[in-house]
């Protein structure tokens, strides 16, 4: 079985198909969501006020939204791929958290309810490529944020990004003594359009025969500071500050890929 993604123009995308949502969960095994909201309750912390309420915009298969419930909050996560929200779903079932998950776009949702704190992570911001998304994204997140509230995500730092530049990678992951699966990432730079393409292909392997090849096309923009301060404040937002990924106590660097953006309403 293949799937193939066409894309019409530079700004098509593509939600996580099933096949490669299927497997998402196997390709970042390795990543520490535990650390990661453990940070985030650190951040938490040094807000003026309670944490209680938590909106989670694309929250993928549940990872963050999941553990976050486990420990007292209340969380709702939104997510566009039907497939990654039925995972999602899959992991709660039965264990009574307090945790929905609802499909929908991050950038046209009707919720009734407003939110302490809206995080976005592993860098689904990066999938407002545009500058009109981009503002769409933060006025939608402003609009469900309690008076006091503050949005929190990470993103892809643009000095890092043209430092460092993209490369071309291979992941393998076993999943039984069978089965494994082979991701190949190519990533196409787009200097001018802050953009990165990252091109996918995913194969599904039993006993060393292909089972199945999945491809997926995603375009990602990195940004630089003053733009996501300018963006904020027009949306706005106040006192807004910009970490190191998981490490809040040193100055940003052109090593640090990733970034964290806290900005409160």
């Amino acid at each position: 079985m293949h799937v193939n993604i066409i894309m019409k123009g530079k700004q098509a995308m593509t939600s996580f198909g099933r096949d490669y949502a299927n497997f998402y969960d196997y390709l970042y095994q390795d990543k520490d969501y535990e650390k990661e909201c453990e940070f985030l309750e650190t951040i938490f912390s040094k807000l003026s006020f309670k944490v209680n309420s938590i909106l989670d915009l694309g929250c993928g298969t549940g990872g963050h939204s999941k553990i976050l419930s486990e420990r007292g909050y209340q969380v709702v996560g939104i997510d566009r791929s039907k497939n990654m929200i039925d995972i999602a779903n899959k992991k709660i079932k039965g264990k009574n958290l307090p945790v929905k998950f609802i499909k929908r776009d991050i950038n046209n949702i009707n919720l009734n309810e407003k939110f302490d704190v809206i995080i976005s992570m592993f860098s689904v911001v990066g999938y407002q490529t545009t500058n009109n998304t981009l503002a769409k994204f933060l006025k939608t997140a402003k609009k469900y944020l309690n008076s006091r509230g503050a949005l929190i995500f990470d993103c892809w730092y643009g000095p890092a990004v043209l430092f460092q530049k993209p490369n071309v990678r291979v992941k393998e992951v076993r999943l039984n003594s069978k089965k494994r699966i082979i991701r190949f990432t190519e990533p196409v730079l787009n200097v001018f359009e802050h953009t990165i393409e990252i091109r996918f292909k995913l194969w599904n392997l039993c006993n060393d025969k292909l089972v199945s090849e999945t491809n997926e096309s995603h375009l990602m923009r990195f940004f630089f500071p003053q733009e996501i301060r300018y963006y904020l404040e027009l949306a706005g937002f106040k006192e807004i500050k910009f970490l190191p990924f998981l490490e809040p106590e040193r100055e940003l660097t052109e090593l640090d890929w990733n970034i964290f953006v806290v900005a409160k309403r």
